[in-house]
C-alpha cells in the first residue's frame, strides 16, 4: 500500500494490525467517484453489458454540479456546433423534460472581467439534478454505493485488480476487471504508484476554488440589463472595497426565475486533495460568501432584496492531480483544435486558467473544436484502470480547456464504454481497438469526430 503523496518525509508514524478486509463484491466495472464524468462512465459501462458499481462518497450524484452547485454546464458547443453527445446530452434532455432546465443558452462568459468570452451554456437546478442522476443510474442497472468512499487500490505489480472502500463503519474489497479513477483528485491511480503530471513541491501552486451559493428573490433579467462596463466597474468597485476576490459577477439564473447561483468568491493558495488545506478553504469559502451577499444586496441592482437561500454543500475545485497517460494533452493540442486518431471525446472549450494567487482570468476560445485521444485516459505503465474527467492526463492549461463538465461527462462515457469492451474482449484496457470504441461511442450518439474536419493529426 502507497502513502498518500501528501505526507511530508520524517512524519511520524504509527503501526497498524495486519487488517483482513472482506470482498463485499465482484463486479467487471468498478467506478470510483460519482461526479459528471464518473456517472457517465458507471452508466456506459451498463448499458454496455459490464457488472457495474459505482462508489460515490456524498449522498447523492452528480459531483461539482450537484454538491459544489456549479448549476451550468459548458463544454457541450464550439460556437453552435454540438461537440458533446451521448450520455452527457441524454441527461440535459431529462432536465429539461423533468423542469429542472429550459435548454442550452448563449451567455457571456466572465462579462465584468478583461477578457469575456460568448459560450453556449446549460443552466439547471441541481436538485432536480439529483432525481433526474438516481434514475438513469437504476434504469441502466448500475449498482450505486453512497456514503461510501474508494481509499486504496487493489495492486499486483503494475496491475489494477479493484479497490478498497471505506463506509461508514467498515472497510471493505470491491474485485473487478476494470477500475475507472473519477476521483477527480486521482485517487486510486496516486496510490497504486501512477506517475502524475504535477508534483508534490507545487500542489498549492493550481487554480484558485469557489464557493457557490444560492441566492433568492434576484430580479436576474434587471442585472442581465445592465451594460458591461456598467458590471466592470461594479466588479472593481467590490474588488477595491475587499468584498470581492475576483474581477467577476458571475451568476447562473435557475428555471424559478427569481433564484440565482452566484460564483463570485475565490480561495487561493490551498490544495483542493488535502483534507487539512481543503478545511481551510470550506470556510474560507463561507465567509467570502457573506460579504459578497451583502455588497450584492448594498450594490449591485437586482439583488436589491435577495437572501441567501442555500451555501453549496462543499467548495468547488478546478485542479489538483492529473495522471501520466499514454499520451499528454497540451495548451497547443487544444489551441490548434488538434484531431487524432484515437479521439474518443471532442472538447469546444474554453480554455479556463485563473491565475494561481492573483484575480485574473485567462479565456480563449479554440479556433476549432479539439480532440481527446484515448491514450489521455490510460495511465502509463498500468494496467486495469482508466481515468476520466479533471484528472486525465493533460497539462495544466490544456487542463483549464477539459475541466469543463461536457467534455467530462464525454470522457467518462468513453472510459465506461472502453471498459465494458476490455472485459468483453479480455484484453487490457490499453489494448482495447480504438477503432471498435469510437464505432460503440458513435454508436451511443457520442460525438468522437470533429463537426468541422474529418482530417487527423
Amino acid at each position: 500500500m502507497h502513502l498518500p503523496h501528501a505526507m511530508g518525509a520524517g512524519q511520524e508514524t504509527v503501526v497498524l494490525p495486519a487488517e483482513s478486509v472482506p470482498v463485499s463484491r465482484t463486479v467487471d466495472v468498478a467506478v470510483a467517484g460519482g461526479g459528471p464524468a464518473g456517472f457517465c462512465a458507471a452508466v456506459a459501462a451498463a448499458r454496455a453489458g459490464a457488472r457495474t458499481v459505482l462508489v460515490e462518497k456524498a449522498p447523492f450524484l452528480g459531483g461539482t454540479a450537484t454538491g459544489a452547485m456549479v448549476a451550468s454546464f459548458m463544454g457541450f458547443y464550439w460556437r453552435d456546433r454540438l461537440v458533446g453527445g451521448g450520455i452527457g446530452h441524454e441527461i440535459t434532455e431529462r432536465l429539461v423534460a423533468a423542469g429542472g432546465a429550459t435548454g442550452f443558452t448563449p451567455y457571456v462568459l466572465a462579462e465584468a472581467s478583461e477578457n469575456p468570452v460568448a459560450v453556449r451554456t446549460f443552466p439547471f437546478d441541481p436538485e432536480v439534478l439529483k432525481f433526474v442522476l438516481d434514475e438513469m443510474a437504476s434504469e441502466s442497472g448500475v449498482e450505486v454505493a453512497l456514503h461510501t468512499q474508494a481509499v486504496d487500490p487493489l495492486v499486483h505489480g503494475t496491475t489494477v485488480l479493484g479497490l478498497v472502500t471505506q463506509d461508514l463503519y467498515s472497510r471493505t474489497a470491491v474485485r473487478a476487471r476494470v477500475v475507472v479513477d473519477a476521483t477527480a483528485d486521482a485517487v486510486l491511480c496516486r496510490r497504486a504508484g501512477c506517475a502524475t503530471e504535477n508534483q508534490v513541491e507545487r500542489r498549492r501552486d493550481r487554480q484558485p476554488m469557489t464557493m457557490m451559493a444560492r441566492l433568492s428573490n434576484v430580479d436576474v433579467p434587471g442585472f442581465r440589463a445592465l451594460p458591461r462596463v456598467e458590471k466592470r466597474r461594479l466588479a472593481l468597485e467590490g474588488m477595491q472595497s475587499g468584498a470581492l476576490n475576483q474581477q467577476l459577477l458571475s451568476l447562473v439564473g435557475s428555471p424559478a426565475g427569481t433564484d440565482a447561483f452566484i460564483l463570485m468568491t475565490r480561495v487561493s493558495g490551498l490544495d483542493g486533495s488535502d483534507s487539512r488545506d481543503l478545511t481551510a478553504a470550506e470556510r474560507r469559502g463561507r465567509e467570502q460568501v457573506r460579504g459578497v451577499v451583502e455588497f450584492l444586496r448594498q450594490s449591485v441592482p437586482g439583488f436589491e432584496g435577495c437572501h441567501l437561500a442555500a451555501v453549496a454543500p462543499w467548495i468547488g475545485v478546478r485542479e489538483t492531480w492529473r495522471i501520466r497517460g499514454e499520451f499528454l494533452l497540451s495548451e497547443d493540442d487544444v489551441l490548434q483544435g488538434r484531431q487524432f486518431d484515437d479521439a474518443v471525446a471532442q472538447g469546444g472549450g474554453p480554455l479556463d486558467v485563473h491565475d494561481t494567487t492573483g484575480s485574473g482570468l485567462l479565456l480563449v476560445e479554440p479556433p476549432a473544436p479539439f480532440s481527446i485521444p484515448y491514450r489521455c485516459l490510460v495511465p502509463r505503465g498500468f494496467d486495469g484502470v482508466l481515468v476520466a474527467g479533471r484528472c486525465l492526463s493533460a497539462t495544466g492549461r490544456a487542463m483549464g480547456a477539459t475541466r469543463h463538465m461536457g467534455t467530462a461527462m464525454a470522457t467518462g462515457q468513453a472510459a465506461g464504454t472502453a471498459a465494458a469492451i476490455a472485459v468483453a474482449e479480455s484484453v487490457e484496457p490499453r489494448d482495447v481497438p480504438t477503432d471498435r470504441l469510437r464505432t460503440a461511442l458513435r454508436e451511443a450518439g457520442a460525438v468522437v469526430d470533429s463537426p468541422l474536419l474529418g482530417s487527423t493529426a
